[in-house]
């Protein structure tokens, strides 16, 4: 059926009807109070943040993180004449450093250890937590460039520093073993929990670095508050004075109060280092409960971090 036509004076010439009627309706003028303000939240992008889902797809893309750390630590020695003795060099003077300020104080000592010993391990694992929180939380920045030209899961760029630290602790143990055999003092058998204790170390510096590594971007003055943290965080953790200072802190004078179990709460890299010297100095078995507390506040920290790093990693591709 043929659309009826209406004549429109002036040179408009013919128009159909139909399409007249409907342009008078959008010039019905409406109260502005009946207009929202803001869009309706059905019209808002909400991005989902499946974690299962991504953590899958990042392991099934792990070669990638390997390739990226591969990258970095040729590119840091390549043009270094003492090439990757840096990486025992750093670790051995500031453990001399220590020993010479702190190793006379008599109540940092441990009984029957060598205070070198002490502090050198309680050094390699702060090494390796300020490593991958400073390089992993700035490494998205970083990479920029490469970020808006690839695709493939963004959290590989901070993983791919933690495993360039885990490289660089690594070659840190080649002088704490050497320190064992100078010294006559061996490791424990109870040593052998060490590496569940490195676990748990790992699990709380990713959540950190994921988070840190989303924020900065958005927010540049973070590394420099990332800095600042780092250096008072190697006094606030027990590298220098060992955790039972906290185990009888006097409130009054017939009360005492025992600290550790929040401690281990707000910094499970207290508890790890503690229990690293207990059983691989001292011989004693582990101290389950903070253990347990440390565990369970790492993956807290792990899975807070991810979920914010995952929920701000749309906007990166667009931060120039």
């Amino acid at each position: 059926m043929e659309s009826q036509r209406a004549p429109l004076s002036g040179d408009y010439g013919w128009r159909d009807t139909a399409l007249v009627d409907d342009a008078k309706k959008d010039l019905i003028l409406r109260d502005p109070a009946s207009i929202p303000s803001n869009p309706a939240p059905e019209d808002f992008y909400h991005h989902r943040v499946q974690l299962v889902k991504q953590s899958r797809v990042a392991w099934a893309r792990r070669g990638v993180a390997f390739a990226l750390a591969e990258r970095d630590i040729r590119t840091q020695y390549k043009q270094a004449a003492l090439g990757m003795l840096w990486a025992l060099i750093s670790p051995v003077i500031t453990v001399i450093i220590f020993t010479l300020i702190f190793g006379h104080v008599k109540s940092l000592k441990v009984p029957g250890v060598p205070y070198i010993l002490y502090s050198y391990v309680g050094l390699v694992c702060w090494g390796y937590f300020a490593g991958t929180v400073g390089a992993g939380g700035s490494a998205v920045l970083a990479n920029l460039n490469l970020l808006q030209k690839t695709h493939f899961p963004r959290e590989l760029f901070p993983i791919s520093q933690a495993l360039e630290q885990m490289f660089y602790t690594t070659i840190g143990l080649i002088p704490l073993a050497i320190i064992f055999a100078l010294h006559g003092f061996p490791p424990k058998i109870e040593g052998l929990w060490v590496p569940l204790f490195i676990v748990i170390e790992w699990i709380f510096a990713a959540g950190l670095m994921l988070a840190m590594a989303a924020l900065v971007v958005y927010l540049r003055d973070l590394l420099q508050v990332m800095g600042i943290i780092l250096t008072l965080g190697l006094f606030a953790t027990p590298i220098i004075w060992p955790l039972s200072k906290l185990k009888n802190i006097s409130y009054g004078p017939m009360h005492h109060w025992d600290l550790r179990p929040y401690y281990a709460v707000f910094n499970p890299l207290g508890p790890v280092i503690d229990n690293i010297r207990r059983t691989l100095l001292l011989d004693q078995a582990p101290d389950w409960p903070l253990v347990g507390l440390a565990s369970l506040s790492a993956v807290a920290y792990l899975f807070v971090g991810y979920r914010i790093f995952k929920r701000l990693e749309i906007g990166f591709a667009d931060i120039s």
